[in-house]
């Protein structure tokens, strides 16, 4: 029997863990703000795009403003990146791109010698180096590869973007001694994979290939067909293909990026076409960063997961959902996909952002439930995470139309929430343009775009309002996705990973539940990021508070013995960097702090307008790498 005392002791503890239990409810009620938007601010108050820092292309520097600066007695000026080829093509854009986000000047012409003809108006000592699109190149004139040999003498280093003809490689020694290539093996030739070698990229080492013939099918999308390269002296190869004849030795295996040393300056070159997305964003930071001694430039400092059209707020699709998941879409919504959503969240370092999809079709009878909405609203809150509106629907409704009903729907459940983030998907900007103007999106401070396979990562949509590329797509992630990854992760500290739910709600003939392709889900955010976890977690307009700094800021740093010393301009802090070393340490830092990625690959948080970083190494000597 249990005693009178002991009763009374159980019925004590039963009654406080009640207590605990129905508190802990009451406040998350009572604590949780979810009926207004915490990112909303004043955007005059933000940087926007009159303040961008725009690329010198004329014989003065443009300040942030756009207009001519004077310069003083300790005007330094800004490293010149020289472009030989078409400024419009998808190569010129990449360079002008990456130009801006380093915060370099640019000079483009379109061919080396309407360049030579303009050497007396550049100074040759400002040009880093010269970014070559070798369709443009006179290749059977002396002339010009001697004016390439000369630039070189000078300490100017060539980067050509891609290769010239296989034949005109193989029947020119002289081209083949600048590029550093020893025999043409085979025109063409094909790989089982490819092998990225580490210290190039941040991300590190990488086989791009799997000994499982469904992954490897799931996922291999580089380009496995190309001439047949092998490298000289004076080479370092940064990535090859991978051969399946057991007898070719590891050096003669087909070169796809290196570069050739000479005594001044550097040659890099390409075999194959991965300058013209935004991979070369990537690839020339890690190229810049072989140059010298050590690189500092730049970054966005931000990892975003991002749920487009989701959650859905009305009964759709109800007949397919039943055949596919045995419940309607609220429950599909509720009970299986928002707990595998929430459980990647939390075993990963993204920011989460929901872009709410009220309807799918405005077309049929099915409205979204304000009750819904505010339950979803509750836990988006809970988890920190952010809620933004989708601008996208299947039905071909107006978006004039679509706003209208989303307005009114969204005004009577919580009638003082104010969207600051905007999902666009693969609208026009025109059609983005205009939804802007509503008064129902005037909270909007950025918005996310599918990417479309150009030079841009981030930037500005209008003139207060940025935008954000959609650069991996969550439910799928092939090789030549994780290249594009570490490549921008390289160039911009940056990623977001975009998961349009729209395809779950309303998934096409043969395509994989939610149940099917979760698993995958998982497991590719928590292996392909895992590099990358140094870096902040960010919401959608978190991430837009970042960018606008880092489109605005602008940057003085020297070098004196083993101090780095960096000025910010424009910018309050904090702002971000990356610090990349040849053997160095760093020893003691002021003005921010840092913290290691990898190897000699440092992160820094610059916290005042003045930054000074002191380096050291076993032995400290000023040679050319």
């Amino acid at each position: 029997m249990v005693s009178r005392r002991n009763y009374f002791t159980i019925t004590v503890i039963l009654f406080v863990v009640f207590f605990l239990f129905q508190f802990t409810n009451v406040a998350l009620e009572v604590w949780n703000d979810y009926e207004t938007n915490t990112y909303i601010v004043n955007m005059e108050e933000l940087p926007d795009r009159s303040q961008v820092y725009r690329v010198g292309e004329g014989d003065s520097e443009t300040s942030v403003t756009g207009q001519t600066e004077t310069q003083d007695a300790d005007y330094v000026p800004k490293d010149v990146v020289i472009y030989i080829g078409d400024k419009e093509d998808s190569v010129g854009k990449v360079v002008h791109t990456w130009v801006m986000y380093s915060k370099r000047n640019s000079r483009t012409y379109e061919s080396l010698e309407q360049f030579e003809n303009k050497e007396d108006e550049e100074s040759l000592e400002q040009i880093e180096m010269i970014v070559i699109d070798p369709v443009y190149i006179h290749w059977e004139e002396s002339r010009e590869i001697g004016c390439l040999e000369e630039y070189l003498d000078l300490g100017i280093h060539l980067v050509f973007s891609d290769l010239p003809d296989v034949s005109v490689i193989e029947g020119n020694q002289r081209i083949r001694n600048l590029l550093g290539i020893r025999t043409v093996k085979a025109e063409e030739s094909t790989v089982s994979g490819l092998h990225l070698y580490e210290g190039f990229l941040l991300g590190g080492e990488t086989i791009y290939k799997s000994e499982d013939e469904e992954e490897n099918e799931k996922r291999q999308d580089m380009e496995l067909t190309f001439p047949w390269y092998t490298l000289g002296v004076g080479t370092k190869a940064y990535m090859k293909g991978i051969v399946e004849d057991k007898t070719v030795k590891l050096e003669e295996y087909p070169a796809v990026i290196w570069r050739k040393s000479f005594e001044t300056a550097y040659v890099f070159a390409i075999n194959g076409s991965y300058m013209e997305d935004v991979t070369g964003l990537g690839l020339l930071s890690a190229m810049s960063a072989e140059m010298d001694h050590y690189e500092l430039y730049p970054v966005v400092n931000a990892q975003s997961m991002i749920l487009a059209d989701y959650p859905g707020l009305a009964e759709e699709n109800e007949e397919e959902m039943l055949r596919l998941y045995g419940q309607p879409i609220s429950g599909v919504f509720r009970d299986v996909i928002w707990p595998g959503i929430i459980a990647v969240y939390q075993r990963n370092d993204l920011g989460l952002s929901f872009m709410v999809s009220p309807q799918y079709d405005y077309g049929d009878e099915n409205l979204p439930e304000k009750a819904r909405f505010v339950h979803y609203m509750k836990l988006i809150n809970e988890q920190s995470a952010e809620a933004g509106l989708s601008g996208v629907n299947i039905s071909g409704t107006p978006m004039a139309q679509k706003l209208l009903e989303d307005e009114k729907f969204v005004k009577e459940a919580l009638p003082d929430y104010t969207f600051t983030s905007f999902y666009g998907g693969s609208l026009t900007d025109e059609e983005i343009e205009g939804a802007l103007e509503s008064d129902f999106l005037s909270g909007v401070r950025t918005v996310v775009k599918d990417y479309d396979g150009g030079s841009e990562v981030i930037g500005y949509q209008s003139e207060y309002v940025t935008r954000q590329s959609g650069i991996n797509a969550g439910l799928t992630h092939t090789y030549r996705d994780d290249f594009r990854l570490k490549s921008v992760e390289t160039a911009l500290g940056y990623s977001n990973v975009l998961i349009d739910m729209e395809q779950v709600a309303y998934p096409g003939p043969g395509e994989d539940t939610w149940e099917d392709i979760a698993e995958d889900f998982d497991w590719n955010i928590r292996y392909y990021w895992k590099p990358f976890r140094s870096f902040s977690r960010a919401t959608v307009s978190e991430g837009d508070e970042k960018i606008r700094k880092f489109l605005a800021l602008d940057y003085k740093e020297s070098r004196s013995n083993n101090r780095i010393s960096l000025e910010i301009e424009n910018v309050e802090g904090p702002v971000w960097f990356l610090l990349r070393t040849n053997n160095e340490t760093i020893e003691h830092m002021e003005g921010g702090s840092w913290k290691r990625m990898e190897g000699n690959i440092y992160l820094i948080e610059a916290e005042s307008k003045n930054v000074t970083i002191e380096l050291k190494t076993d032995q400290y000597v000023y040679i050319f790498k």
